[in-house]
């Protein structure tokens, strides 16, 4: 298990996203994550991007991607770099998230617990709609990247089922609408929560996770050709194993603090 902290912040994250599609970042986000400013700068020499998809697998820790490298196979050969970071406390899901699309602290964005009121800050998509692009989110009806950003000028789709969140993703993907699309799956964290985060259950999720990133990474590849594109595979916080075989997060610990972001650049092709 890790025994310290990530140095980089998730905070760092949002004005990254921004700075990769050449738009101003949120109003209170912290400053640019240097690795990705830096891989962007390498890979489009100057360009921006036109289009970027955030897959957002829920609750996978920077020790899981470690111990399990297999199961994430999929994602790390459709990804270039590894970006280290340090989620934020309490590390659980709409307080994390919130800091990932803000790039502001908890106190900050306001979501202090698990709770999943409307974040009313300046977002990732504010800044996004605010320089005349188009932002979606796909996500489950319980789910809190579902609920923390409604309200604002986008567009949402909200399901029951897993299935249908994936299939809706890749059907956007195809019609090619969006310069910023989210797509949140939590079958992980569902599972690690109920059999703990290497339960064969929670595990075999994980590697959903992994392929159903590359399947939407080959889609965007067939039908986003004429864009620089960002991928990313993003977590929020990461988990541990409690009594009785199940699994939790919310810690200050490093086991629920560290995790580690995938990203890929793919230059337009036409």
């Amino acid at each position: 298990m890790p025994e310290k902290l990530n140095e980089t912040s998730l905070d760092t994250v949002a004005a990254a996203i921004c700075y990769a599609m050449g738009i101003d970042p949120p109003e209170f986000a912290a400053g640019t994550n240097p690795v990705l400013r830096s891989y962007v700068d390498e890979k489009l020499h100057g360009e921006k991007c036109s289009r970027v998809l955030m897959y957002n697998p829920d609750a996978v820790a920077e020790w899981i991607c470690r111990k399990y490298p297999a199961l994430l196979r999929e994602a790390a050969e459709r990804t270039d770099i590894e970006v280290p970071l340090r989620s934020v406390m309490p590390s659980v899901t709409p307080v994390c998230f919130g800091t990932m699309y803000t790039g502001a602290q908890p106190a900050v964005h306001g979501i202090m617990k698990y709770e999943k009121p409307v974040i009313r800050i300046d977002t990732v998509f504010d800044a996004v709609t605010r320089a005349g692009k188009k932002a979606a989110i796909v996500a489950d009806s319980e789910c809190s990247m579902g609920r923390i950003f409604l309200e604002r000028e986008m567009d949402y789709y909200i399901y029951d089922t897993l299935e249908e969140v994936n299939a809706k993703a890749m059907e956007l993907i195809t019609e090619d609408r969006y310069d910023l699309l989210v797509v949140y799956n939590g079958n992980y964290d569902h599972w690690m929560h109920k059999y703990s985060p290497e339960g064969i259950e929670a595990l075999s999720e994980l590697r959903c996770n992994s392929e159903m990133f590359a399947a939407l990474s080959v889609l965007v590849e067939r039908h986003w050709k004429k864009h620089n594109t960002l991928l990313g595979f993003a977590m929020d916080h990461g988990c541990h194993e409690i009594d009785g075989k199940c699994g939790s997060h919310g810690l200050d610990m490093p086991e629920d603090l560290n995790i580690v972001h995938l990203y890929k650049i793919l230059p337009r092709t036409v």
